[in-house]
Formats: C-alpha cells, sequence, structure tokens
C-alpha cells in the first residue's frame, strides 16, 4: 500500500521502466478478446459510452465496423442497428486492448499481440490504416472497406508468419530506442522505426538463401 501520490507514482514509473514489450503475433480480434464473440459487440477508447454519446468520427468508425463485419448492407442499416441499441459497446481498456483515435475494434480485425515479457502480461490493439481516408476518423466508404479486407486477409496472415519465425517477436523497446537516436518521436514522425521494422519483419519472412 502507498502511502503519498508521490510513492505511488514512484512506483508506477518503475514499473513503466522494467517493461519489455516484444510484438509476438498478429491475430483476429475474436481470437484474443472472448466478449467480441457475443453478439455484435465493438470495442471503443476512452470511459464506457452509449451510442448517443459519441462524436461524430467514432459514430462513422461504428457505421464502419458494422459494414465490415457484414452486419449491415449499408450505410442505412448500419444505422438503424446502432440506434437502436443493438449493437454492444465495451471500452478497450476493460479488455486489456487499445486502439488508435476512436478505437473501434471488430471481431474480424486484425490485432497486435504485445507481451511485456518482464511479468508476461499481454495486450492488444488493432493495426493502424495508414493515412487517407481511414476508419479510425470515421470513414467509412469503400475504399476504407477494401482496406481492411485487405489487411485482414492479406496483411496479417504475412505478419503473423514472419513473427513466428522470430523466437520472442520483435523487442519493441530496442527498437524504439534505436528509432529516437535516428531522429523519431513516436507520434507524428515514425519513419526510422517504420525502415526498422521492415527490416526485421522483411528479414523474418523471406525464405533463407533469397534476397
Amino acid at each position: 500500500m502507498f502511502t503519498s501520490v508521490a510513492q505511488a507514482n514512484a512506483a508506477v514509473i518503475e514499473q513503466i521502466r522494467r517493461a519489455r514489450p516484444h510484438w509476438l503475433d498478429v491475430k483476429p480480434a475474436s481470437s484474443l478478446i472472448s466478449v467480441l464473440n457475443q453478439g455484435k459487440t465493438l470495442l471503443h477508447a476512452g470511459p464506457p459510452m452509449r451510442w448517443q454519446e459519441m462524436t461524430g468520427p467514432m459514430k462513422g468508425a461504428c457505421i464502419g465496423a458494422c459494414l465490415f463485419e457484414g452486419w449491415a448492407k449499408d450505410e442505412m442499416s448500419a444505422l438503424a442497428l446502432l440506434e437502436q441499441g443493438k449493437v454492444n459497446f465495451i471500452p478497450c481498456h476493460h479488455v486489456n486492448a487499445v486502439g488508435p483515435m476512436g478505437g473501434i475494434t471488430s471481431a474480424s480485425m486484425p490485432m497486435l499481440v504485445v507481451e511485456n515479457i518482464t511479468d508476461g502480461n499481454r495486450a492488444y490493439c488493432n493495426l493502424n490504416e495508414g493515412i487517407g481516408k481511414v476508419m479510425r476518423f470515421g470513414a467509412y466508404g469503400e475504399d476504407v472497406q477494401q482496406r481492411l479486407r485487405w489487411m485482414r486477409d492479406v496483411l496479417m496472415p504475412v505478419l503473423s508468419a514472419a513473427l513466428g519465425r522470430l523466437e520472442r517477436g520483435l523487442d519493441l523497446t530496442a527498437m524504439m530506442a534505436q528509432g529516437i537516436t535516428m531522429g523519431d518521436e513516436f507520434h507524428q514522425r515514425n519513419i526510422a522505426s517504420s525502415a526498422l521494422l521492415d527490416a526485421h519483419v522483411g528479414a523474418a519472412y523471406r525464405p533463407s538463401g533469397t534476397r
């Protein structure tokens, strides 16, 4: 038990410093988070909230997730599901997960599996879609859906296979330390770390003897 806020803060900082997150795999969200198998359920960023309390971009992402999962055939039918309360919402943090921006995550979406090898605890995050029109900012058109399907059907198996060839996955702390020395700050600038990631994953995925 801590006797002061300063003492508690120091303990938290030490826990963060001790952690060694390793990226182990990429798997469908439903295989990692059991509540996503319970009917129409979406994860979201922030505290518990209802559809009516969500911002416009978050609502757009919910519509996109309904379309992606095949729960609705178009925007209006997705809106009807959401407005009638037929979709359950659970905060990402309640299931050891995080997500970019609105954090909307559905059962079929690929999720990163990251383990703190110091203590053995795991956390999950859906994949960043890149730039342009993206669901995390509320877009849900066919171009967005097409990219999400590609990430599920093509990118996820490739990343999973590559990471499976690494004994303990990718040491993210080591990669971040190297990226910082190369000018990255891990929010707006990730050029160096992206290049490092490509090098590690590419080398792991290529069969031996190939270039």
